[in-house]
């Protein structure tokens, strides 16, 4: 039987490591990864503009997941441009498991339930990573 799972970025600062890591961990023989990219524009601009910057950090983000499902089975990965990445998840079909890597607010997590049941899953952009406490600056007398 196979798994579909579809991989979806919060955010287009979701770090490429991180979307690669999810990617890897949710391939496998038996598992269909779709990974859909938001392109989340401003009203303000038309659904196909993308300024250069976001354009940069969407195509890390889809080179880094492509090259971590290479390999390791069956998928696909693509770039959609949206309003929101709940009106994204709106319109996806439904997987067998979802998989947000970032931060996830509510509007959003209420979005992937309805998309996905209890079958999602929440990676937070900070997961695994350490976190060095900063010195605080020195009091002036």
């Amino acid at each position: 039987m196979t798994d579909r799972v579809l991989i979806v970025p919060t955010s287009s600062w979701t770090r490429p490591h991180q979307l690669a890591a999810a990617v890897a961990a949710a391939a496998g023989p038996d598992a269909i990864v779709r990974v859909l990219i938001p392109a989340v524009l401003p009203p303000t601009l038309p659904i196909t503009a993308c300024p250069p910057r976001v354009g940069a950090r969407l195509d890390a983000q889809r080179e880094a997941a492509a090259s971590a499902l290479c390999g390791r089975g069956r998928g696909s990965v693509v770039i959609a441009p949206a309003r929101s990445v709940a009106a994204l998840l709106a319109v996806a079909p439904p997987p067998d498991r979802l998989v947000l890597v970032g931060g996830a607010g509510w509007s959003l997590r209420r979005a992937a339930r309805g998309l996905a049941g209890g079958g999602v899953t929440i990676l937070p952009a900070g997961a695994g990573r350490a976190r060095t406490p900063q010195p605080r600056p020195a009091a002036r007398t």
